[in-house]
């Protein structure tokens, strides 16, 4: 179209008659002169919210169908196992036997200098004990120790209270060795009791990659070893391996960071339900 030929109404006519595509694009011209107004900031916001929320729940998704993806690969393949520990229940008389063991791991800042494990095991006495011995591990870093016990009666209207008990540590080179914890009165053989120490920690989180570990030192129905982050560090990557002694490491999974819905925390979860007796579990992350 010539440009003196703009300003002639028929001409236009005539071209959209002639030539359909060109009608379309001359009335999609007006369409958008008379398109609504913008939305309001509010609108807009709402919109990225949900947006956001569906990519969460997506991710969450994701996450799962890996889980259940991994579980039935290890499944068909069959995971690799060490033998059996040479020290078995069998050949090894323990002084209890632990029916849950919970092992929480709370990172306190962003920079890993504090943090705080609570170990609580509920046990089965095997007989009479009027002592209590346990692994005793100082690891890497600064820390303080406490110990406590209660002893589980049936039919409890409330919750025992948690005694202190002192310890002291058998004589021996290394950083692990047994803790010998004194009671006030013995416990008695076929007893449930419970078994604390919380250990506050300096200085033992502080690198981009860190670990924790759980000694399976007694025969133990279950364990749940878990580690909360500070929400401000994002997690890179996560793992978890099964070892005894010093080379032979086997059961490498995959850990997937989960977020706790209340505080923001990240978590990262291991049960295991009947772990052999000494073998070492351990909890690796990039952060």
């Amino acid at each position: 179209m010539r440009a003196e030929e703009v300003s002639n109404p028929y001409i236009y006519f005539e071209a959209i008659e002639s030539c359909p595509k060109f009608g379309k694009a001359f009335l999609g011209m007006g369409e958008m002169e008379m398109a609504e107004p913008p939305k309001s900031i509010e609108e807009i916001l709402g919109g990225l919210s949900d947006g956001i929320g569906q990519i969460l729940n997506e991710q969450k998704a994701l996450g799962s169908r890996l889980e259940a993806l991994e579980d039935r690969i290890h499944q068909i393949e069959g995971e690799e196992e060490a033998p059996a520990p040479v020290h078995s229940e069998r050949s090894v008389m323990f002084d209890y036997r632990v029916l849950e063991h919970v092992r929480r791991y709370t990172i306190l800042d962003v920079k890993g200098h504090k943090a705080e494990m609570v170990s609580t095991r509920r046990c089965l006495a095997l007989r009479d004990l009027p002592e209590l011995r346990t692994r005793y591990h100082t690891g890497s870093g600064s820390r303080e120790i406490q110990y406590a016990y209660r002893i589980i009666e049936d039919e409890q209207e409330f919750e025992p209270e948690w005694i202190p008990v002192e310890f002291k540590t058998a004589s021996g080179a290394g950083a692990d060795y047994s803790a010998e914890l004194e009671l006030p009165a013995p416990i008695r053989s076929s007893q449930l009791f419970e078994l604390r120490n919380v250990n506050k920690l300096v200085d033992t989180f502080v690198s981009h990659n860190e670990w924790v570990t759980l000694v399976v030192e007694y025969p133990t129905e279950k364990f749940i070893l878990e580690v909360l982050l500070p929400s401000e560090r994002m997690v890179t990557g996560a793992r978890r391996e099964t070892s005894e002694g010093a080379s032979q490491t086997f059961n490498k999974r995959r850990v997937i960071p989960r977020t706790v819905a209340d505080t923001g925390q990240i978590s990262l979860l291991w049960t295991e339900d009947k772990p052999l007796t000494g073998r070492t579990y351990t909890m690796f992350w990039d952060w």
